[in-house]
């Protein structure tokens, strides 16, 4: 039977969920987020997108599983022109949500807040992105809250600063401190629930949960951990029955218009045509992701180049095995 799970790499350590809605609409569009992929079933545009608002960053993580293989001709922001262009044809489909990050720091693009503000006045019901939070400043918190982001996750490795600041070069624990208890503060001001914070963690061996959850809480509406993956590792030959949720729920986009299957196709060899010059709509029903989700659904997915060996795929095995739900 193949072993498939919507949110494998994710465990919420304590808090609200961000994702708590009240919203019937809300409610439907998650319950398909789980559905889809445990049923295999196969929507005609994708639930959610990955838009990269930048690949560049502002510091340099030493664990990061993206940046480090960039070249120069791979740095640079989406053209707001290109990223209307998607969100048209995506609203046209129901599209649900958008995420404004995938490599590099989101909060780099100039047009970031006019991006967020665009989604949102098409009506994308949950638009948000992943941050370092160092150029989360109160004046940008101000503007993120005024068009409307509806949620934010900020990544921070334990709570102890000279050890951040030692694998996050060029991040300063204090300012982005500070910068979290700036928009806590802010909301309360305003009497506001939004944008909901997600600050989560790596999980590193050695991660002291309780430790984590008891630090950032207060500063949060939830405190989550993902899955360490060993990007510069490639473990090909691993055969099991394993699917990836995926390419049930979502796509990628790079700043350039590259359209990806997924957010862990670190090779980028499976490109589904760049959305400049092809529709997302085709892409998402391309013959190559189509053979793509036929071989994850039959638990063929290692009989896929991309897939063999994608760090991702080895370290959700990995743990299945580890905790004993599976065995090779």
């Amino acid at each position: 039977m193949v072993h498939i799970e919507p949110n494998s790499n994710f465990k919420s350590l304590g808090g609200v969920s961000v994702h708590e809605n009240s919203s019937v609409e809300y409610r439907h569009y998650r319950r398909c987020w789980n559905e889809y992929p445990s049923k295999f079933i196969l929507r005609d545009f994708p639930l959610h997108l990955d838009i990269e608002s930048t690949s560049i960053c502002n510091i340099k993580c030493t664990f990061c599983d993206k940046l480090p293989v960039l070249k120069n001709n791979q740095l640079g922001s989406i053209d707001f022109a290109l990223y209307k262009k998607i969100i048209d044809e995506g609203v046209k489909f129901k599209l649900y949500g958008v995420k404004l990050s995938y490599r590099g720091e989101p909060l780099l693009h100039k047009n970031i807040t006019e991006m967020v503000a665009y989604a949102k006045s098409k009506g994308i019901l949950d638009v948000y992105f992943n941050t370092n939070g160092m150029l989360l400043t109160e004046k940008m918190s101000e503007k993120l809250i005024d068009v409307g982001l509806n949620r934010i996750s900020i990544s921070i490795e334990g709570t102890d600063p000279l050890a951040f600041e030692k694998e996050r070069i060029g991040a300063k624990f204090d300012v982005i401190l500070n910068n979290i208890k700036s928009l806590c503060k802010l909301k309360k001001e305003k009497g506001i629930n939004y944008p909901k914070v997600r600050i989560q963690t790596v999980s590193f061996p050695g991660l002291d949960v309780a430790q984590y959850k008891a630090f950032w809480g207060p500063y949060c509406d939830e405190v989550a951990s993902v899955d360490y993956k060993d990007a510069n590792k490639r473990e090909e030959g691993i055969v099991y029955e394993w699917a990836c949720p995926q390419i049930w729920q979502r796509m990628t986009i790079e700043w350039d218009g590259v359209v990806l299957p997924c957010n862990n196709n670190d090779l980028r060899t499976f490109s589904l045509g760049n959305a400049s010059e092809k529709k997302i709509y085709d892409c998402w029903h391309d013959k190559k992701i189509n053979m793509m989700r036929r071989l994850h659904k039959s638990g063929n997915s290692h009989k896929i180049t991309d897939c063999d060996g994608c760090p991702w795929r080895t370290a959700q095995i990995k743990k299945l095995i580890k905790e004993k739900r599976i065995a090779l």
